[in-house]
């Protein structure tokens, strides 16, 4: 007789899963098939690019702040403009910020301010930025860092207005500071009634001068600088590692700067890649997240983090330092990131490569001898693993491996059977990516183990959301779960989760993407054993939990069929949780809706039927 029950209880993830797996390694093949799900599969990036960390998680909230770049042909920095009758701008080529250490990296334009000149001795004059997201009912803070040029009173104007030039907050301020290059600060608290996107500005009234160094709005509910709405988003979805800097920005990044307390004085970061990896911020880096802030966040959310060193730019000793200054709260280390590609600085070939990075991992040994650390290189690549991976496996036992998939055409939503079809390759794409890791493990020897620390669908970061990506994501955490041993992972890191079709963020709100509902719902897997379920479907997956409840996913990539599982309950009879993931839509644009999930107990099974394109999560118990 079958009992059907509905549930009511949408799925408390972490409450049931048993305690998260860290460790990182391959367990012994003998006792593999009873090992928990790790948490580490659940990883993901954190790197500087695009609009990730600008724009994304970070709380900052003016763009271009400390004015890197070079001018328009009226002398006002990029993503600035112009007020004022009478008056000239300039950037006179010195600035407030400062990098913490001296580097041979060749990078131009990272240091610049403002110069305003008002002519009229009753004008007013100055620089504005529009468009700048301010939540109503939260306080900000507005501040600038600001210089008279020489040694004379000048009335300097902080203001917010709405976008007919209404004033909503202002503040005059009297500086005087004794030259050109002595800077203060001038800052006051605001709350705006309601959400506003609004048009700050910088100004100094009256026949004179000032430079602008630094500019910042910073909400007062920030965390160390980030989004605390998109530090709750990575908790959600289960991150469990945090890989950073990058990725490529990695190349470019000193954490020495890091060190510097204040962030309105740490410069710029210009990127190698500009239009690749910072396209919407011009091609520069406004380092206002530190090591501090990452460690910070990692902390927050329990993950741990994993930092990658810019070998080609720093020494040794610089790479040992950064293992110094994290105190031992860091042990996964990658030595560079995409090496021997051509969008990457330094060595191109593997015995160069080696030689070159050899050198960091034995310094940063030296220092922690329980490091795990990561070779860079274009794996799966025999000349790189005869003359980099395996020459370095005493010191870097693990090697990084990117997989990228795409559809070729274009995401055709226009008739059922182009939907249909981009479905189905994306459903391929998952089987291929997981194809090609374990070709990658197979031509690798027993003592080198991989890290996964990148996979998407490729220029996800360029597209708007859809269900597609969510299903994939589903079908590659199925995959990766079921085959994590086999292939020797030692972490996985999707890439990325901010602003990159996970964790969509807007100035007034932040939600996941069917990505990131995909990932919050296969979590719960983590600390679970793979149940002994004979037949399993393809696209389910069923682990039993410490203390005894069974969970069990599943994903319908099909976009007009329903889909019926059956799964042995070994017992238990009870729902604990269940929930689908419903989508409203098949085209882009669309999300997932957490719905209520049926579950029918038949005899010994338990049966769930999803929708098309949906996907579910149950919890049962004795």
């Amino acid at each position: 007789m079958k009992r059907v029950i509905k549930s009511t209880v949408l799925l408390a993830i972490a409450v049931f899963a048993a305690a998260a797996i860290t460790e990182f390694g391959r367990a012994d093949d003998a006792t593999s098939a009873k090992q928990p799900i790790p948490a580490f599969i659940f990883g993901q990036n954190l790197e500087h690019t695009r609009s990730a960390v600008q724009g994304g998680i970070s709380a900052q909230l003016v763009k271009n702040r400390k004015f890197a770049g070079k001018p328009a042909r009226n002398g006002v920095m990029m993503m600035w403009e112009a007020y004022g009758s009478r008056a000239f701008y300039q950037n006179p080529g010195y600035s407030c910020t400062r990098h913490a250490a001296r580097s041979a990296m060749r990078r131009v334009n990272e240091f610049g301010c403002q110069v305003v000149g008002c002519l009229e001795s009753d004008g007013e004059a100055g620089i504005a930025q529009g468009n700048v997201g301010i939540r109503g009912g939260v306080p900000h803070t507005f501040k600038a860092v600001v210089s008279t040029l020489h040694p004379t009173d000048a009335v300097m104007v902080l203001r917010v207005a709405n976008a007919d030039g209404t004033v909503l907050a202002e503040k005059e301020f009297t500086v005087n500071t004794t030259n050109s290059r002595a800077w203060t600060r001038i800052a006051f608290d605001f709350t705006l009634e309601k959400n506003t996107m609004a048009k700050i500005s910088v100004g100094v009234k009256g026949k004179n001068y000032c430079a602008i160094g630094a500019v910042s709005i910073l909400p007062a509910d920030n965390f160390h600088g980030l989004r605390a709405d998109v530090v709750e988003n990575l908790h959600d979805i289960g991150a469990a590692i945090i890989r950073w800097p990058g990725g490529n920005f990695a190349g470019e990044y000193r954490w020495r700067d890091g060190l510097i307390e204040d962030p309105d004085e740490r410069a710029p970061l210009q990127s190698y890649r500009e239009i690749e990896t910072h396209p919407h911020t011009l091609g520069y880096d406004s380092n206002d997240v530190g090591m501090q802030d990452v460690l910070a966040l990692c902390e927050k959310i329990g993950a741990e983090p994993f930092f990658t060193i810019n070998a080609a730019w720093e020494s040794p000793q610089d790479s040992a330092d950064w293992v110094k200054a994290c105190n031992g709260r860091v042990k996964l280390w990658s030595l560079g990131n995409e090496m021997g590609y051509g969008h990457m600085e330094g060595p191109k070939g593997p015995a160069e490569y080696t030689n070159m990075v050899r050198p960091h991992a034995e310094a940063m040994l030296k220092v922690d001898p329980e490091l795990t650390i990561v070779a860079s290189g274009p794996y799966p690549n025999k000349n790189w693993i005869e003359n980099s991976a395996k020459p370095l496996a005493d010191v870097a036992p693990v090697i990084s491996y990117h997989r990228y998939d795409h559809w070729q055409g274009l995401y055709d939503y226009s008739t059922p059977e182009t939907t249909a079809a981009l479905y189905s390759f994306i459903s391929k794409c998952a089987d291929d990516a997981i194809n090609a890791l374990k070709n990658c493990r197979a031509q690798l020897p027993d003592n080198i183990d991989i890290s996964y620390d990148e996979w998407n669908l490729w220029y996800e970061w360029y597209r708007t959301e859809s269900i597609v990506e969510g299903l994939y994501a589903a079908k590659m955490l199925n995959g990766l779960m079921r085959n994590w041993e086999a292939c020797g992972l030692k972490c996985v890191c999707y890439f990325q989760p901010v602003n990159e079709q996970a964790i969509n963020v807007t100035p007034f709100e932040s939600h996941l993407t069917s990505i990131g509902e995909a990932m919050r719902l296969w979590k719960g897997h983590v600390g679970g054993v793979p149940a002994d379920v004979s037949d399993l479907p393809a696209d389910a997956f069923v682990t039993d939990a410490q203390d005894g409840s069974r969970y069990m996913t599943f994903y319908n990539f099909s976009t007009t069929e329903s889909r019926t599982f059956r799964i042995p309950t070994s017992g238990r009879n009870k729902v604990v949780a269940a929930e689908s993931l419903i989508p409203n839509g098949l085209e882009t644009g669309c999300r997932y809706e957490r719905k209520p999930c049926e579950v029918t107990f038949d005899g010994d099974f338990c049966e769930v039927v999803l929708a098309p394109a949906s996907q579910a999560g149950v919890r049962i118990a004795k």
